[in-house]
Protein backbone atom coordinates (compact mmCIF):
# COMPACT_ATOMS: atom_id res chain seq x y z
CA UNK A 1 0.00 0.00 0.00
CA UNK A 2 1.45 3.27 -0.67
CA UNK A 3 1.45 6.24 1.20
CA UNK A 4 -1.49 8.05 -0.70
CA UNK A 5 -3.42 4.89 -0.17
CA UNK A 6 -2.93 4.71 3.52
CA UNK A 7 -4.24 8.46 3.51
CA UNK A 8 -7.54 8.11 1.97
CA UNK A 9 -8.14 5.39 3.50
CA UNK A 10 -7.66 7.00 7.11
CA UNK A 11 -9.37 9.49 6.07
CA UNK A 12 -12.61 7.02 5.55
CA UNK A 13 -14.31 6.02 8.92
CA UNK A 14 -14.10 2.70 10.10
CA UNK A 15 -16.86 0.92 10.68
CA UNK A 16 -16.39 1.04 14.42
CA UNK A 17 -16.37 5.01 13.62
CA UNK A 18 -19.03 4.81 11.49
CA UNK A 19 -21.24 3.55 14.09
CA UNK A 20 -20.89 6.34 15.81
CA UNK A 21 -21.95 8.37 13.59
CA UNK A 22 -25.70 9.84 14.56
CA UNK A 23 -28.64 9.82 11.86
CA UNK A 24 -27.26 13.67 11.15
CA UNK A 25 -24.04 12.51 10.43
CA UNK A 26 -22.35 14.51 7.76
CA UNK A 27 -21.70 13.27 4.34
CA UNK A 28 -19.15 14.25 1.67
CA UNK A 29 -20.28 16.55 -1.17
CA UNK A 30 -18.54 18.04 -3.90
CA UNK A 31 -18.19 21.64 -3.92
CA UNK A 32 -21.26 21.28 -7.37
CA UNK A 33 -23.43 19.25 -4.90
CA UNK A 34 -23.30 22.08 -2.68
CA UNK A 35 -24.19 24.44 -4.98
CA UNK A 36 -26.69 22.83 -6.67
CA UNK A 37 -28.43 22.37 -3.17
CA UNK A 38 -28.03 25.81 -2.56
CA UNK A 39 -29.04 27.09 -5.92
CA UNK A 40 -32.56 24.47 -5.22
CA UNK A 41 -32.80 26.42 -2.22
CA UNK A 42 -32.65 29.68 -3.89
CA UNK A 43 -35.02 28.64 -6.61
CA UNK A 44 -37.41 27.61 -3.72
CA UNK A 45 -37.56 30.66 -2.02
CA UNK A 46 -37.93 32.56 -5.56
CA UNK A 47 -40.72 30.73 -6.52
CA UNK A 48 -42.41 30.92 -3.29
CA UNK A 49 -42.68 34.96 -3.52
CA UNK A 50 -43.17 34.81 -7.28
CA UNK A 51 -46.25 32.74 -7.66
CA UNK A 52 -48.12 34.47 -5.37
CA UNK A 53 -46.95 37.65 -6.37
CA UNK A 54 -47.09 36.77 -9.91
CA UNK A 55 -50.96 35.37 -9.40
CA UNK A 56 -51.77 38.88 -7.88
CA UNK A 57 -50.45 40.86 -10.59
CA UNK A 58 -52.11 38.84 -12.84
CA UNK A 59 -55.71 39.68 -11.75
CA UNK A 60 -54.59 43.19 -10.84
CA UNK A 61 -53.70 44.08 -14.70
CA UNK A 62 -52.80 41.44 -17.21
CA UNK A 63 -55.57 39.00 -17.02
CA UNK A 64 -58.10 39.17 -19.90
CA UNK A 65 -60.65 39.17 -16.82
CA UNK A 66 -59.34 42.28 -16.18
CA UNK A 67 -62.24 43.72 -17.25
CA UNK A 68 -64.12 42.55 -14.45
CA UNK A 69 -65.40 44.89 -11.75
CA UNK A 70 -62.74 45.14 -8.31
CA UNK A 71 -65.01 42.46 -6.52
CA UNK A 72 -64.27 40.02 -9.17
CA UNK A 73 -61.20 40.65 -9.31
CA UNK A 74 -60.35 40.21 -5.43
CA UNK A 75 -62.44 36.97 -5.76
CA UNK A 76 -59.84 35.91 -8.37
CA UNK A 77 -57.13 36.89 -6.11
CA UNK A 78 -58.23 34.86 -3.19
CA UNK A 79 -59.06 31.40 -5.53
CA UNK A 80 -55.70 32.05 -6.74
CA UNK A 81 -54.26 32.59 -3.63
CA UNK A 82 -55.93 29.64 -1.45
CA UNK A 83 -54.26 27.17 -3.61
CA UNK A 84 -50.59 29.08 -4.32
CA UNK A 85 -50.53 29.79 -0.68
CA UNK A 86 -50.18 26.23 0.06
CA UNK A 87 -47.61 25.68 -2.22
CA UNK A 88 -45.34 28.36 -1.28
CA UNK A 89 -45.34 27.84 2.62
CA UNK A 90 -44.53 23.97 1.18
CA UNK A 91 -41.53 25.55 -0.78
CA UNK A 92 -40.39 28.04 1.93
CA UNK A 93 -40.45 24.63 4.28
CA UNK A 94 -38.60 22.78 1.22
CA UNK A 95 -35.58 25.17 1.84
CA UNK A 96 -34.58 23.46 5.16
CA UNK A 97 -34.86 20.05 3.95
CA UNK A 98 -32.13 21.03 0.90
CA UNK A 99 -29.99 23.68 3.89
CA UNK A 100 -29.40 20.07 5.22
CA UNK A 101 -28.64 18.51 2.38
CA UNK A 102 -26.26 21.64 1.29
CA UNK A 103 -24.67 21.00 4.75
CA UNK A 104 -24.31 17.38 4.35
CA UNK A 105 -26.87 16.17 6.58
CA UNK A 106 -29.53 14.22 4.42
CA UNK A 107 -31.01 12.17 7.60
CA UNK A 108 -31.28 15.73 9.70
CA UNK A 109 -34.55 15.92 11.49
CA UNK A 110 -34.85 19.27 10.76
CA UNK A 111 -34.25 18.61 6.81
CA UNK A 112 -36.92 15.69 7.11
CA UNK A 113 -39.46 17.64 8.51
CA UNK A 114 -38.90 20.64 5.97
CA UNK A 115 -39.41 17.81 3.10
CA UNK A 116 -42.49 16.19 4.81
CA UNK A 117 -44.14 20.04 5.39
CA UNK A 118 -43.17 20.73 1.58
CA UNK A 119 -44.82 17.30 0.25
CA UNK A 120 -48.07 18.66 2.89
CA UNK A 121 -48.23 21.95 1.32
CA UNK A 122 -48.08 20.74 -2.17
CA UNK A 123 -50.71 17.92 -1.51
CA UNK A 124 -52.88 21.05 -0.07
CA UNK A 125 -51.99 22.88 -3.28
CA UNK A 126 -53.65 20.11 -5.19
CA UNK A 127 -56.99 19.96 -3.31
CA UNK A 128 -57.28 23.39 -3.06
CA UNK A 129 -56.86 24.23 -6.87
CA UNK A 130 -60.12 22.18 -7.73
CA UNK A 131 -61.66 23.73 -4.59
CA UNK A 132 -60.08 27.37 -6.03
CA UNK A 133 -61.74 27.14 -9.34
CA UNK A 134 -65.32 25.66 -8.25
CA UNK A 135 -65.39 28.95 -5.33
CA UNK A 136 -64.53 31.25 -8.86
CA UNK A 137 -67.24 29.77 -11.04
CA UNK A 138 -69.95 30.30 -7.77
CA UNK A 139 -68.86 33.66 -7.50
CA UNK A 140 -69.44 34.11 -11.44
CA UNK A 141 -73.10 33.12 -10.71
CA UNK A 142 -73.50 35.43 -8.15
CA UNK A 143 -72.47 38.45 -10.44
CA UNK A 144 -75.17 38.17 -13.42
CA UNK A 145 -72.84 35.36 -15.21
CA UNK A 146 -74.46 31.70 -16.02
CA UNK A 147 -75.34 29.92 -12.86
CA UNK A 148 -72.93 26.86 -13.28
CA UNK A 149 -70.53 24.59 -10.81
CA UNK A 150 -67.50 23.24 -12.18
CA UNK A 151 -65.30 21.33 -10.41
CA UNK A 152 -62.25 21.01 -12.53
CA UNK A 153 -59.30 17.77 -11.90
CA UNK A 154 -57.35 18.34 -14.50
CA UNK A 155 -54.26 16.12 -15.40
CA UNK A 156 -51.79 18.68 -13.63
CA UNK A 157 -53.88 18.95 -10.39
CA UNK A 158 -53.57 14.75 -10.35
CA UNK A 159 -49.57 15.17 -10.86
CA UNK A 160 -49.11 17.27 -8.20
CA UNK A 161 -51.53 15.05 -6.05
CA UNK A 162 -49.15 12.01 -7.04
CA UNK A 163 -46.43 14.11 -6.74
CA UNK A 164 -47.06 15.16 -3.19
CA UNK A 165 -47.77 11.44 -2.19
CA UNK A 166 -44.41 10.15 -3.22
CA UNK A 167 -42.40 13.45 -1.54
CA UNK A 168 -44.56 12.31 1.75
CA UNK A 169 -43.42 8.63 1.65
CA UNK A 170 -39.71 9.67 0.96
CA UNK A 171 -39.98 11.68 3.51
CA UNK A 172 -41.29 8.84 5.78
CA UNK A 173 -38.82 6.63 4.54
CA UNK A 174 -35.86 8.72 5.71
CA UNK A 175 -37.42 9.55 9.09
CA UNK A 176 -37.79 5.50 9.58
CA UNK A 177 -34.42 5.27 8.11
CA UNK A 178 -32.73 7.73 10.46
CA UNK A 179 -34.35 6.35 13.72
CA UNK A 180 -32.79 2.54 12.46
CA UNK A 181 -29.63 4.48 12.24
CA UNK A 182 -29.50 5.72 15.11
CA UNK A 183 -31.07 2.69 17.01
CA UNK A 184 -28.00 0.68 15.49
CA UNK A 185 -25.57 3.58 16.40
CA UNK A 186 -26.70 2.64 20.16
CA UNK A 187 -25.06 -1.01 19.79
CA UNK A 188 -21.59 -0.17 18.99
Amino acid sequence: MNPTQGESMRSQPSPAEAGDMSSAAIIGLSPAARRAFRALNIGALALAALLPALAVFYWLTGSPQAAFGPTMRLVGIATALLHLLPLSWGLIRLRACLAQFAAGHPFAPEGIAGLRDFALGAGASAVAKPVAGLLFTLALGWHGGRKQIVLDISSDVMILALFAGVIAALAWAMQKAALVAEENSQFV
